[in-house]
């Protein structure tokens, strides 16, 4: 578990990890959904232990992917 006392402010948002809760916040997609986008190859994501996990890195390049799009 993160240290509540580390300031991540200084980091910026593509280098930073989130969890599947955090992550599906920032997308306000359901946990369904972003389970279906790493399943079918949408979203990259990776395996830190028994933890999911996502940069901001990957959720800016599927945003990027939307745009185009739309």
């Amino acid at each position: 578990m993160l240290d509540a006392n580390i300031d991540l402010s200084g980091v910026p948002f593509e280098e930073r990890s989130f969890g599947v809760k955090e992550a599906i916040a920032i997308l306000s997609v359901s946990e369904s959904f972003y389970f279906e986008l790493i399943a079918a190859g949408e979203i990259e994501t990776y395996k830190s232990g028994r933890s999911r996990k996502i940069t901001g890195r990957a959720i800016n390049a599927y945003r990027a992917k939307c745009k185009e799009a739309a």
